[in-house]
């Protein structure tokens, strides 16, 4: 015969607090998707909106950018008050605001059937926390990968590079197909395409390179919701790391400490695996486990409890426990309670430190930093390829709202440490004379927000002929194209009047392009309108000296 109690519903008050995080959720991914749109001109010298504003509360943004001694941008200082809200409330930020963690829960119910965690998650915790240690060392010695695993950044690039520009493409010709069906259909398809057009599509067409490096890092991500609800927060986010080791600390608790030994229902509930046996902090020595049994003996939960403490570095404040729990003892209170131990393994804790410093001379080994490419063109005021490096924190910013597409993230070009970092293809997409958008949005200021003016006058590289494709020189007949799309006064590029060879071997008097590096801004505007097929004839190089 069944002597516990009898099971009552959870009270409206605990599901109300559930019902406004998921409204939490919504809201704050919204916001995200909505700021993203919003980084792009409209027409105006300065963005409308403070498109980066999540970055401002990035508080991993905040310590590498102390870390690598680069100058503060204040704006980061509001991360400090998300520090502060999480040794009040605990790690809310993962579970209420993150917009990945928004995505992964709904990529996890609309492509995966339900079904319990396979355990790899818990036995991976302890990675995310090695990865941080690892990424905070090397950020001192100026390497600074950090973007490359920030939620945000993630996101952010993921939207950039591929979902939006596919959102873009698939709108634009899916209207054109509709278009030549001609009424009725055009009736309705062409309202909705022009809403679309006045609201989130882009200004213009944008490609983007490394799109496909980009889908499957993002789609690994997504694919291993399959294995364990929020693997990568649980297993690999170095942010929610960080969170977590501030959260252990917090003043909210949960109510009881441990997993009651009558019912499991909240161990299988939990999504981020917080009573998970065999975590980091759940690693003590039995001395340590008998004295935090002590106070939980006298408890209902009994000694079996105590072998499943609740990870308050891992719980992300969601409430589906409380909501859930139908004898009404979950609960989280004001009260001291006992805290698990965060046991991460000093010689693991030493080795992740090692490989940290480590990262310095291994990203490197082909000495970039100081010897970058030649036609490797940084954003406006960004010419000092080691403090660009040590500074930006790859979030593609730059990227989206760059007005002519020109501004595209690196692979190999840069060395290791330069992936996803930002460079001009002027090919794609020159650097507009009026636009300084770009400086705008940087939160770590690796891309410096230059008045207008300042930007103008600042020099990316100058622009070089080459003889052998050059139409004057190759072909014996004039093109202007150059010359009239340069948009600095006086010209960087006139012309002189010289003999040549034309196709059928005459000499012939033609207008020959010259170069005024003087007055050259390194634009690349020449480069990007010049009619020869394939790469361009006019080539902007940065600066041949080597950078020390």
């Amino acid at each position: 015969m069944d002597a516990r109690p009898e099971k009552s519903p959870a009270p409206p008050p605990q599901r109300l607090w559930l019902h406004l995080r998921r409204a939490s959720q919504i809201f704050f991914f919204l916001l995200f998707v909505w700021l993203f749109l919003k980084a792009e001109y409209g027409g105006q010298e300065h963005l409308a909106w403070p498109v980066d504003l999540f970055f401002r509360f990035d508080p991993l943004a905040l310590a590498v950018t102390l870390l690598t001694f680069s100058p503060l941008v204040p704006a980061l200082l509001w991360s400090l008050s998300f520090v502060l809200l999480t040794l009040v409330l605990g790690r809310f930020f993962c579970g209420w605001v993150c917009p990945l963690g928004t995505t992964l829960d709904a990529c996890r119910r609309l492509l995966f059937l339900p079904r319990p965690d396979t355990g790899v998650a818990d036995r991976w915790r302890r990675a995310k926390y090695y990865l941080l240690v690892a990424l905070l060392a090397g950020a001192p010695f100026s390497v600074n990968l950090a973007g490359l695993f920030d939620p945000l950044s993630l996101l952010y690039r993921t939207l950039t590079i591929v979902l939006y520009p596919a959102f873009s493409y698939g709108v634009e010709k899916g209207s054109t197909v509709l278009y030549h069906l001609g009424p009725p259909v055009t009736h309705l398809s062409e309202p909705v395409y022009k809403l679309l057009k006045a609201t989130v599509l882009p200004f213009r067409g944008l490609v983007f390179l490394l799109p496909f490096l980009t889908l499957a890092l993002f789609a690994l991500i997504v694919a291993a919701e399959r294995l364990d609800r929020r693997f990568w927060c649980r297993a690999l986010c170095p942010l929610g790391a960080l969170y977590g080791i501030l959260a252990r600390f917090s003043l909210l608790r949960r109510k009881p400490a441990v997993l009651c030994p009558d019912c499991g229902d909240c161990a299988v509930l939990c999504k981020m695996g917080a009573f998970a046996g065999g975590g980091p902090e759940s690693s003590a020595s039995p001395s340590q486990r008998e004295e935090e049994g002590t106070a939980a003996a006298a408890s209902p939960e009994g000694a079996r409890g105590r072998l499943r403490p609740h990870l308050s570095s891992e719980c992300q404040l969601c409430l589906s426990c409380v909501a859930a729990c139908e004898r009404g003892r979950a609960d989280f209170v004001w009260q001291r309670l006992p805290r698990a131990p965060l046991d991460l393994g000093r010689r693991q804790v030493l080795t992740a430190l090692a490989a940290g410093v480590a990262l310095a001379p291994v990203v490197r080994l082909g000495s970039l930093a100081k010897r970058p490419d030649e036609f490797l063109l940084r954003p406006p005021g960004a010419q000092e390829e080691g403090e660009f490096l040590a500074r930006c924190i790859r979030c593609g910013q730059c990227l989206k709202v760059c007005l002519t597409n020109g501004l595209q993230p690196v692979l190999w070009e840069a060395g290791l440490e330069g992936l996803y970092t930002p460079r001009l293809v002027p090919r794609l997409g020159y650097c507009s004379y009026g636009c300084n958008l770009c400086g705008q949005v940087c939160p770590t200021g690796a891309i410096p927000a230059l008045k207008l003016a300042d930007k103008q006058a600042l020099a990316l590289g100058v622009a070089a002929f080459d003889r052998n494709r050059c139409i004057p020189w190759s072909e014996g007949s004039d093109c202007l194209v150059c010359e009239e799309h340069c948009p600095v006064s006086p010209k960087a590029i006139t012309f002189n009047l010289g003999e040549v060879l034309n196709s059928k071997g005459e000499k012939t008097l033609v207008k020959l392009p010259v170069v005024h590096p003087e007055r050259c801004i390194g634009c690349g505007h020449c480069e990007h309108v010049c009619p020869v097929g394939g790469a361009a004839a006019v080539r902007v190089r940065r600066s041949l000296r080597v950078e020390m």
